[in-house]
């Protein structure tokens, strides 16, 4: 039976304070959760097969608990293993998780990439979109525990090689908006040899071998049906080989913001002019390329306040020998590369990274990072014996101002070839758990067991009424123990993968919150004072709302 979930303009969830330094432990078997990703090839090397899955943690259920969503590949020419087949696990509270993917009526046809939920038709439950090589696929939750495929109906049927996708309400109508990065013209007819043809010896190719996709935007109508606005809201030129993206404010004025990691050619950030538009400034902005002028390998992308200036922050993950990147933000839609001064370059720079989380695992303040690697050549070492196919996952604590020091002793130490990653409260104890997608493999599930401390934290869920209903989009300013933070409620980020929509802030030794303040993509703005620490609230946007428990 599902937990029942107490309706009120205020929940308080009273948790007990937890995280001092980061550890996990892997309790993928013991939650139930061993979820196996499958190539679904023959050995003929097909591109696809190596630069996926991502996975979805989303409460589909509306119970109170983060659910999750593993995308697995598909069949390729040859393929005669087990059936891949994506799966839905329903968490039951506890560290118990059930299989529900039959009984919610999920079936995706076609070979996973990725996904995101949101709430598309504002009905107060969450529906998933999965990018597919294939044909990408909508389904509507229909609030009873299963999913009904209205693909065609909605409109949103891409059928490019999608890989990243993400719900953001761009034009503040209340109503949830949907960009998908195609990566590039790959099919299964003009696959290529890519190796040295006199020895055999043969890769997967590099993206530049194929020409990159344009992208594809989609104008929520009210109804949960959408309009291809891709031309009309400036996107037409964004034909790069797209990989990880994100929406927020990255210049300060309220409008939810775009930003794609592209794969070998120029990372774009598109910023919104509010008027159903966005501009391209990505050469402008500082984020297009690396700081010696050259565009990277990039995969993934996150975004958040790491040196707590109160300006959003990009980290994005690259490939090998360029490192990953610390965009920092300068304010008025500027960064610098300050990958080096952050302490994040040297680590990375053997790494092939691909997903990448921001999120504070020791409650002290800050947000720490972790990297989720592993090559995509399953014979890296024959290319370069100083490359490794299989990989270990890095994690990096933030020591103040945005300065990083990468942790060994974590937890986190399975060497695998990784790709997806997202992180959530998955066993409600108020501290933030890890989901790694692995290539071929099975998924990790990364419980946070960090010791006791004096360190508390909070949890804050939106409910949006002249927003759209998930409060997508908004921004929560906290200021406890002298430290103000800033948390946005998105989608999608990280590689092909979402994290949960809950707002998770730590926050040290403070006793008490001082204020929190909500803005809500609407533009109504709601304060609170002299809050517990150590709880999860739901707020309501209503005129009325006020604290509770």
């Amino acid at each position: 039976m599902a937990r029942p979930l107490v309706i009120a303009a205020l929940i308080l969830i009273l948790a007990e304070s937890a995280a001092g330094d980061i550890l996990f432990r892997d309790v993928s078997e013991a939650w139930s959760l061993a979820f196996r990703h499958h190539h679904g090839g023959s050995g003929e090397r097909y591109m696809v097969e190596t630069v996926v899955a991502g996975v979805v943690l989303f409460d589909f259920d509306f119970d109170g608990d983060v659910d999750v969503f593993f995308v697995d590949g598909g069949h390729l020419p040859g393929y005669e293993g087990e059936e891949p087949l994506s799966r839905l696990f329903r968490n039951e509270g506890g560290g118990r998780f059930r299989d529900a993917t039959a009984s919610a009526g999920i079936h995706i046809p076609g070979y996973g990439c990725g996904g995101t939920a949101g709430d598309v038709d504002n009905d107060g439950d969450l529906d998933l979109y999965v990018t597919v090589f294939g044909t990408n696929r909508l389904l509507r939750n229909n609030g009873d525990g299963t999913f009904a495929d209205v693909t065609e109906k909605a409109h949103v049927g891409e059928s490019l090689w999608s890989s990243s996708a993400s719900f953001s309400d761009v034009d503040l109508d209340g109503d949830l908006d949907l960009y998908v990065t195609n990566y590039v013209a790959f099919t299964l007819g003009n696959h290529r040899f890519c190796g040295n043809e006199e020895t055999g010896l043969q890769g997967y190719c590099h993206p530049v071998t194929y020409e990159g996709l344009p992208d594809r935007f989609y104008v929520n109508r009210g109804d949960g049906v959408f309009d291809d606005a891709t031309e009309a809201s400036g996107f037409a030129g964004a034909t790069e080989a797209g990989l990880g993206l994100i929406f927020g404010d990255l210049n300060g004025d309220r409008w939810p913001d775009l930003y794609v990691a592209n794969d070998a050619d120029p990372n774009f950030c598109f910023i919104n002019r509010g008027d159903g538009t966005f501009e391209d400034r990505s050469l402008v902005s500082g984020t297009a390329y690396s700081d010696s002028g050259s565009p990277e390998g990039s995969m993934g992308v996150d975004m958040g306040d790491v040196d707590g200036d109160g300006r959003p922050d990009l980290v994005v993950t690259n490939f090998e020998y360029e490192s990953n990147v610390l965009y920092r933000a300068l304010g008025g839609g500027l960064f610098i590369d300050d990958r080096f001064a952050a302490k994040l370059a040297e680590p990375s720079l053997r790494s092939l990274a691909f997903g990448v989380a921001l999120a504070d695992f020791d409650h002290d303040g800050d947000l720490d990072a972790i990297m989720a690697n592993g090559h995509i050549l399953d014979n890296a070492e024959v290319f370069d014996e100083l490359s490794r196919y299989a990989q270990r996952n890095q994690v990096f604590e933030n020591l103040g101002q945005g300065r990083f020091e990468e942790r060994d002793e974590t937890g986190v130490d399975a060497i695998r070839v990784s790709r997806g990653l997202a992180v959530a409260d998955l066993d409600g104890d108020g501290d933030l758990e890890v989901v790694i997608m692995n290539s071929n493999d099975y998924a990790e599930v990364y419980e946070n067991v960090g010791p006791s401390s004096n360190r508390a934290y909070v949890l804050v869920d939106l409910v949006g009424g002249a927003s759209n209903r998930f409060g997508v989009d908004g921004r929560i300013t906290l200021v406890a123990g002298g430290r103000r933070q800033i948390r946005d409620v998105r989608t999608a980020s990280s590689y092909l993968s979402q994290g949960a929509l809950t707002a998770h802030i730590g926050l040290g030794a403070a006793q008490r919150i001082g204020s929190l303040e909500l803005l809500w993509p609407s533009g109504k703005r709601q304060r609170y004072a002299d809050l517990p620490v150590g709880s999860r609230y739901r707020f309501w946007e209503s005129p009325a709302a006020g604290a509770g428990r």
